[in-house]
């Protein structure tokens, strides 16, 4: 990754390694959101 003073350049191969990783979080934070509504729906908080 080069960062200068008017621009941010990633190389592909990087920022598709970047999107995996932010599907895989994505996929996390919808999971965890499910088991929340879920604990909430039964009393549990």
């Amino acid at each position: 990754m080069t960062i200068n003073k008017y621009f941010v350049f990633v190389p592909p191969q990087q920022e598709r390694a970047l999107d995996k990783e932010n599907k895989v979080a994505n996929e996390e934070e919808t999971q965890r959101q499910a088991l929340v509504k879920q604990a909430q729906q039964q009393g549990g908080l």
